[in-house]
């Protein structure tokens, strides 16, 4: 436990290493969508290095501060969106709004559940995770264009998706490497400074900030939440399981792995560092990733791992690998009712 909650120390000085004051941020572009507006934003996350994102800003938020939520998505192997699938693009190519398109359809029942929670009165923020969207390669964005653009070499297309999914291991390297961390700690660090940024604006409640994710994108929304403060509540939607019965040898999981944290802690074990803060972990009844007994198991560690300053709330919703429109409804009133 000593090594573990040194690690949690270590983790924590890295990922604010690029400072607690909140990080410049340029305003690229702005599109009003009736009652909120989408912004195309860039800002710093240290290293010399700039980022973009969306930030929806709601019109009421000219009269008075407004409760925030950060949006972390998903992994999916389809690596030339990222924030594109959970605010519509403004301004994209057409081969990005129909990757888009295409996603939330068969994720979200064709919503985008940030442009909902925009609608709703919340300031929003989302960015692209390191190899994702505009922080993907080459090699993705061709795949994307061939794939969704003009009819083109099905073998081709077939290969660039292969090949785009191999190469996570040398985006895993390059972090280990240039940043002498693992890939997802820098995730977990660049998520983190989304945060900081978030909170200094001054329309936001920054006593008012939730984070939410999908997917891989749950599995950063309470790592998230573990490591900052700022983050006062979160919803994890289709990722949770007890490490025995998970595949640690896919070339997906490098986005996913902190070896020091697993040595030390199962899955559900991160509720040690969430049982301060009130959060909602959904399941699918038929998840082929995260089956519904592996979950189980791993929800009852949750709870014996959280503590009693939080509520821990955990359930299962009928379907899939899927964030349709019921799991977006409750996801939406645990907000409501906690920020």
């Amino acid at each position: 436990m000593k090594r573990l909650m040194l690690y949690i120390i270590m983790v924590c000085a890295s990922c604010t290493r690029t400072g607690v004051a909140a990080p410049e941020m340029t305003v690229t572009g702005t599109e009003n969508r009736g009652n909120y507006e989408c912004r195309s934003v860039e800002f710093d996350v240290g290293n010399d290095e700039r980022i973009k994102g969306y930030l929806l800003v709601p019109d009421r938020a000219a009269d008075e501060k407004c409760p925030a939520i950060i949006l972390l998505h998903d992994h999916g192997a389809r690596f030339d969106i990222g924030k594109e699938k959970l605010v519509r693009p403004p301004c994209a190519p057409e081969h990005i709004a129909r990757s888009s398109r295409e996603w939330t359809g068969k994720y979200f029942d064709g919503a985008y559940f940030g442009d909902s929670l925009a609608a709703l009165g919340y300031v929003v923020f989302v960015t692209d995770a390191l190899y994702w969207g505009e922080r993907s390669s080459e090699k993705a964005q061709e795949w994307s264009r061939l794939n969704f653009g003009k009819p083109s070499d099905r073998e081709v297309i077939k290969r660039l998706k292969n090949e785009v999914f191999e190469e996570q291991q040398a985006v895993y390297d390059y972090c280990m490497a240039e940043y002498g961390m693992e890939w997802a700690e820098k995730i977990l660090e660049d998520d983190i400074a989304s945060v900081n940024l978030v909170a200094s604006l001054p329309f936001v409640d920054k006593r008012r900030i939730g984070a939410f994710g999908f997917s891989m994108g749950a599995h950063r929304c309470w790592l998230l939440a573990a490591h900052s403060r700022k983050v006062r509540c979160g919803a994890a939607v289709c990722w949770m399981t007890v490490l025995e019965d998970y595949d640690a040898d896919s070339p997906s999981d490098l986005s996913m792995r902190i070896s020091r944290l697993r040595s030390e802690m199962d899955f559900p074990e991160i509720g040690k560092l969430l049982s301060h803060k009130n959060m909602l972990f959904i399941s699918g009844t038929d998840d082929p990733l995260f089956p519904a007994t592996s979950v189980e198991k791993a929800y009852v560690k949750l709870h014996g791992s959280y503590g009693k300053k939080g509520v821990l709330r955990t359930e299962f919703m009928e379907g899939g690998h899927h964030c349709g429109t019921k799991v977006q409804e409750a996801v939406i009133q645990f907000f409501d009712n906690n920020l």
